[in-house]
């Protein structure tokens, strides 16, 4: 798991040209850049798997949602259960917010792209407005421990299939219209 933080860390900073500095109270102030400590990523990963054996399909937890100059960034831990193929494929597309996954454990293969047949509007308290339904002519992609897949916002995206019984990833949401739920700091 330290090399995984490591290359997150790693990743963060190569994606949103972000200077990381360790600052004592683990970023919950205005000043500086946020550190989120490993301990606290250990724990929502944790508390996602028991989220998952309470009967819960998908547990999707926000970290932290902070300003970052032009946008907010938002943070979050999302663990899946086991999903198996059927024969029509079904997603989402976030209206405002832009998603990069980093997979830390588990596999499955995603479906994005492609359109939406006849969607829904929702609106989501934790990530704001979007579409879902079925998706028409979508791209398969397979995912596993240490990828990342970018999803651009309004592009239709869901889970073809999980292999593993449940599939953990980390997201990254660039936030321009401030729609999802804020949390700044640790609970």
């Amino acid at each position: 798991m330290k090399k995984i933080i490591i290359n997150l860390s790693t990743l963060m900073a190569t994606c949103f040209a972000i200077n990381f500095s360790y600052a004592d109270n683990h970023g919950e102030s205005n000043e500086g850049s946020f550190v989120i400590p490993e301990a606290e990523v250990e724990a929502t990963l944790l508390q996602g798997l028991a989220n998952l054996a309470e009967g819960r399909t998908v547990s999707d937890i926000v970290v932290r949602h902070v300003d970052v100059g032009e946008e907010y960034m938002g943070v979050s831990v999302v663990q899946r259960s086991k999903v198996e193929i059927t024969e029509t494929e079904t997603g989402i597309a976030h209206v405002d917010l832009d998603e990069i996954y980093y997979i830390v454990s588990g596999e499955g293969t995603m479906v994005t792209g492609g359109e939406f047949v006849d969607p829904t509007e929702t609106n989501s308290n934790l990530l704001g407005p979007m579409l879902r339904g079925e998706i028409k002519d979508g791209v398969l992609q397979r995912v596993k421990v240490g990828d990342i897949a970018i999803i651009p916002k309004g592009m239709p995206h869901g889970w073809h299939e999980i292999d593993t019984d449940t599939i953990s990833y980390i997201i990254f949401r660039g936030d321009p219209n401030e729609v999802m739920q804020i949390k700044n700091k640790s609970e």
